[in-house]
């Protein structure tokens, strides 16, 4: 399949289309059975992309134990009724109140903590994109799968991707626990600009998570620096066909934690 690529050995890549984007569902293999991160944007994708694939290298319903979703997001969680069809012991991690609410015949885990599954995978909390964001990290690989909680600059796309951070101090407050953890890798979701969706080597997660604050520290700056000037003027100013384009609602969050 064109749209699968294998991370390493325990980790494989689907890309699925997704508007003027894409997004990715990440397949964990691990001693104890299967995790599936994320689940696209809708029952089609996870019968077209991801359960032939699964049927392609021999993986039994039995053997998939949990669908991770990162975010109650349309092209994150979109899926989760065919994984639920396909794999009926499959169990739903989620921090999402909603989506626990939702399926609350089914099987949902919602973890408080930094809880570790099948051996080797630890749950992070990231808030910023939204409060209920989280990554998978591999203890084996010390691959850190972030879904859209790392949002970098953005992404290039007719949608207001970029730095889309809805509670930014909880963000700040992520990235700094992030730092101090021992990261080889991340993976993302989509494309963000500047760096893309991988990140190899100590200095490339450095460089990654600066980039996630950089373009919020420039926004803060922009208000400090025109304090005449609303929130959709702020956008506009720091807005260029040489970056994705932020929303106005980015600058109302980080002007609502300043004043705070």
């Amino acid at each position: 399949m064109e749209c699968v690529t294998k991370m390493n050995e325990q980790i494989t890549r689907i890309v699925i289309p997704y508007k003027d984007i894409y997004t990715t569902v990440f397949v964990v293999q691990t001693e104890e059975g299967v995790l599936l991160f994320d689940a696209a944007g809708s029952d089609w994708d996870i019968e077209t992309y991801v359960l032939p694939y699964l049927n392609e290298i021999g993986i039994e319903a039995d053997g998939v134990k949990f669908v991770f979703i990162s975010h109650n997001h349309s092209d994150h969680a979109g899926g989760i009724s065919a994984y639920l069809k396909a794999f009926p012991n499959i169990c739903i991690i989620t921090r999402n109140p909603g989506l626990k609410e939702a399926y609350q015949n089914k099987a949902v885990f919602m973890p408080e903590g930094s809880e570790v599954v099948l051996g080797d995978l630890k749950i992070i909390s990231i808030p910023g994109h939204t409060k209920d964001s989280a990554g998978i990290y591999d203890m084996r690989t010390k691959t850190l799968i972030t879904g859209d909680c790392l949002q970098l600059y953005g992404i290039f796309g007719s949608g207001k991707w970029a730095a889309n951070i809805s509670v930014p101090k909880e963000h700040f407050d992520a990235i700094d626990e992030l730092k101090a953890m021992d990261i080889e890798e991340l993976l993302m979701a989509h494309d963000y600009q500047p760096l893309g969706y991988r990140c190899v080597g100590k200095q490339a997660v450095s460089d990654a998570l600066e980039a996630c604050i950089k373009p919020l520290d420039e926004v803060k700056e922009l208000i400090l620096s025109h304090p005449e000037c609303n929130d959709e003027e702020i956008a506009a100013i720091y807005n260029s066909p040489n970056r994705p384009t932020l929303g106005a609602h980015v600058v109302t969050a980080l002007r609502s934690l300043m004043v705070g």
